[in-house]
């Protein structure tokens, strides 16, 4: 009977314990939210980056913060005094800050490109991933988006972790043995990580992060906004 006891009682404290991870980034987010402090939000922005998946979160957290104030949302780049093109070169950003002076993310958003475009980062920009680690290192949350994935697989902030892609990148994450792939979702969570499938996916990662700090309400009446169905299935892509 006592081992009994013992065996519930260490299920008890492992199941608590899990719980507490997975909720740990949300309450966080909530606590300074209680507080009046400005969430911090940036957005990674580098030659390349596919349009849809940084302006899709962009639109949901700038719609999130007229209806209900309280986060600070801004772009980062190698550099801020240099354009930085999207997909194709059809249009021109300038970033807020560079990796220099961007101050530390409550949230960081981390778009997606074509995967040639991530492979040459990847082999070619190692100041990138350093100021992904730092900055990872203190976020209450950390979300990918499409091929977004890639980079954080490249700083082995995935090892160990449950994640996401694009359908077409798929065996590029797979090259990495220590993450658990999960496909055939829009998104999956693994404590403060979150990881989209392909483009329209980081819509749904960012609605479901303003659910859990401003609400269901609010982030079905930006679904609506945006005419985009929260609900919608994956049975498309089979």
């Amino acid at each position: 009977m006592k081992s009994v006891n013992f065996l519930i009682t260490v299920t008890s404290i492992i199941f608590s314990t899990l719980t507490s991870q997975a909720q740990q980034p949300a309450t966080q987010l909530l606590e300074l939210k209680k507080e009046n402090k400005k969430i911090n939000i940036a957005f990674l922005i580098y030659d390349q980056v596919e349009a849809m998946d940084l302006n899709g979160p962009i639109d949901v957290f700038t719609k999130a913060n007229v209806m209900d104030p309280g986060y600070h949302l801004y772009t980062v780049s190698a550099s801020s005094k240099k354009l930085v093109p999207s997909e194709g070169g059809t249009v021109m950003m300038q970033s807020t800050y560079s990796f220099e002076n961007a101050p530390q993310a409550d949230i960081l958003i981390i778009p997606g490109a074509a995967p040639e475009v991530i492979i040459n980062i990847a082999n070619n920009q190692p100041e990138l991933f350093k100021w992904i680690n730092k900055q990872n290192e203190k976020t209450k949350l950390t979300m990918s988006v499409c091929t977004g994935s890639l980079l954080l697989s490249k700083a082995g902030i995935l090892d160990g972790k449950k994640a996401t892609t694009h359908y077409l990148a798929l065996d590029l994450l797979k090259q990495n043995p220590k993450i658990e792939i999960v496909e055939k979702v829009r998104f999956i969570e693994d404590g403060k990580l979150l990881t989209t499938a392909g483009i329209t996916s980081g819509l749904d990662g960012a609605l479901h992060i303003v659910e859990l700090i401003n609400g269901k309400e609010i982030a079905d009446q930006i679904g609506k906004i945006m005419i985009y169905n929260r609900n919608g299935d994956l049975s498309f892509m089979e």
